[in-house]
């Protein structure tokens, strides 16, 4: 390596440094903007005014910006790093590597969630049970003019709209850890079928 080749590493590593840095602040963004875009959706569902659909529309095309950016960033990352010898390309044991580390976070991710329905029902069965049917609060008709029509059946009470939505929540729970445990068995069908190519460690809750 001579000289002038040294000296061109450090600012290219800086470079790419740099650039990571913000790759990693995007995708942090990335998970805010989309959390807002939901709650934007939440409070504005049924709403067809023009400003919130430019809204909801705008918000989508920024997330669907950051995903061009982030791979268009990571791509010069890593061809910068097979030109300068820091890394092999891309192998099948590499690829096998990712798929499995997104099959355990998939995976985990889906335990987490199917913890969570029986609380949701939980919280609906004790919302039932404490507040009497003759209460004259929460137990009171609701004014279905200021409610979204999907939220309230014809005299529903409060209580019996809010429970009746928890239900509902937690049936979709079920559903995504579902979803999400789907997508594993898909996803380790695929990496098994590549994985006879080369040796890999066991993934976690195999047996060898």
């Amino acid at each position: 390596m001579t000289g002038s080749e040294t000296s061109s590493e450090v600012p290219v590593a800086s470079a790419i440094w740099a650039v990571e840095q913000v790759a990693a602040e995007l995708r942090e963004t990335y998970l805010g903007v989309a959390a807002a875009a939901v709650l934007l959706e939440r409070v504005g569902a049924g709403c067809t005014h023009p400003a919130l659909r430019l809204a909801r529309r705008s918000s989508g095309d920024a997330l669907d910006l950051a995903g061009e950016v982030d791979q268009q960033v990571n791509d010069g990352v890593r061809r910068l790093r097979v030109t300068a010898g820091q890394q092999e390309p891309a192998t099948i044991g590499g690829l096998v590597e990712v798929l499995d580390t997104v099959c355990g976070q998939w995976g985990a991710a889906a335990d987490r969630v199917r913890q969570l329905p029986a609380r949701v029902t939980a919280a609906g069965q004790q919302l039932r049970a404490a507040v009497p049917a003759d209460d004259p609060t929460l137990s009171r008709h609701l004014p279905t003019s200021s409610q979204p029509r999907a939220a309230v059946h014809g005299d529903e009470t409060a209580t019996e709209a809010t429970a009746r939505q928890w239900q509902h929540a937690a049936e979709q729970l079920d559903l995504m850890a579902e979803c999400l445990t789907s997508a594993v068995a898909a996803l380790a069908s695929y990496t098994d079928g590549l994985s006879g190519a080369v040796p890999r460690r066991a993934r976690r809750g195999e047996t060898t």
